[in-house]
């Protein structure tokens, strides 16, 4: 995969709102945006759109080198966006910018921030959710002295939990915890944010949290180091959508065939993902500089790691709808806000690949599973 570099507009703060036009605290009243719904959607300006955005550039934000974008990585690598004329062009940009330049129409779409669009569809500016990058991935752990049982809510009571900061499992591990009556702003449970693992991970060393919760394959990392993975988010709470696939307004009206063809080349590459590890697993090593044993239980899990991370390029358009219902839940976005992320939630692109894959592969079982889900998920 080559990535460019591209300079885009950053903002943030003051100058973020102002530029989208939106107040610090909340949206106040006010008409939500017309714009696209679960499923077939229409604008008044563009009413055909979904046939239309052939063979158009598109421009993909990318961060760091990240294995959890690995269908994207080996459709990249083994050349399947370009068999389906997907011109795609992967660009780095800080996670901060990445929702202001797609907002802003200077960006396509991202592969990653299902926070970031939520927070800012609250508060009026228009990003879709159009396809998944990752559901779930998020893990507890402790010292290795650890004992203390962790099957209830009432089980956290008095714990002190240490947070990587970004992790979005967190929120729903929040969540959780409030619906079963428990306080979480200190008095029953106490949060605390940390912007790196490195320094979450040394103050549970040292005693001064119980727990801390992280990001997939930080356990198996920390393993040897006197922490170990107690439990995880999912086990509370269910599947929950993580990173997603995100798109402009101005992608989906004006590029809407060629993001298809875009979540095609995710598909074939998740395809090979799930069927052909031996390949893939190089691939993911080649381009994030990581171990081989750090890929391997990253992605697959190991005989005595259980890796919880699944990279399906489904949009489950019914958890995120739900989990821009926790952010409103927890205080992380305003509750009373106007808009609703019925409106930005786009599940039609990726239905329309995966009936591309069907008819291509009708006898392949993976496609059947997915159509299976879909229907779960989306409908």
């Amino acid at each position: 995969m080559n990535i460019t570099r591209r300079s885009f507009v950053a903002l943030s703060g003051v100058a973020a709102a102002s530029a989208l036009g939106l107040g610090l605290t909340g949206c106040g009243g006010g008409q939500a945006p017309q714009a696209a719904s679960k499923g077939d959607v229409a604008d008044a300006k563009t009413e055909d759109y979904t046939t239309k955005g052939k063979n158009e550039h598109l421009v993909c934000g990318v961060t760091g080198k990240l294995i959890k974008i690995a269908p994207a990585i080996v459709a990249d690598k083994l050349g399947y966006f370009g068999e389906e004329g997907c011109d795609v062009e992967f660009q780095q940009i800080a996670l901060n910018d990445a929702m202001t330049a797609l907002t802003n129409n200077q960006l396509d779409m991202d592969l990653f921030g299902v926070v970031p669009a939520c927070t800012y569809v609250s508060q009026g500016a228009k990003a879709y959710v159009f396809g998944g990058t990752i559901l779930n991935g998020s893990e507890i752990c402790a010292l290795d002295s650890f004992d203390r049982e962790l099957k209830t809510a009432a089980d956290y009571r008095g714990l002190k939990i240490g947070v990587n900061r970004p992790e979005t499992g967190q929120m729903v591990f929040k969540e959780w915890l409030q619906d079963a009556g428990l306080d979480i702003n200190g008095d029953d449970v106490t949060f605390t944010y940390f912007d790196n693992d490195q320094g979450g991970f040394e103050a549970v060393k040292k005693g001064e949290f119980d727990l801390y919760i992280t990001n997939n394959a930080q356990g198996f990392v920390q393993r040897g180091n006197g922490i170990k993975v107690v439990a995880t988010v999912k086990q509370y709470a269910g599947d929950y959508p993580c990173c997603r696939q995100n798109c402009s307004d101005q992608a989906l009206h004006e590029k809407y065939l060629s993001l298809v063809d875009f979540e095609v080349g995710v598909l074939r590459g998740y395809k090979t993902y799930k069927q052909e590890p031996e390949t893939v697993i190089p691939m993911l090593v080649d381009y994030s500089g990581q171990e081989e044993s750090y890929v391997r239980a990253a992605m697959y899990g190991t005989d005595d790691y259980d890796n919880i991370m699944d990279p399906s390029p489904d949009p489950n358009g019914n958890a995120v709808l739900k989990f821009y219902d926790t952010l409103k839940s927890i205080g992380e976005i305003d509750k009373d806000t106007p808009y609703t992320m019925d409106d930005y939630v786009v599940t039609s692109i990726y239905r329309s690949a995966l009936d591309t894959m069907l008819e291509r592969e009708p006898d392949e079982q993976l496609w059947k599973d997915l159509d299976a889900a879909y229907a779960k998920n989306n409908e």
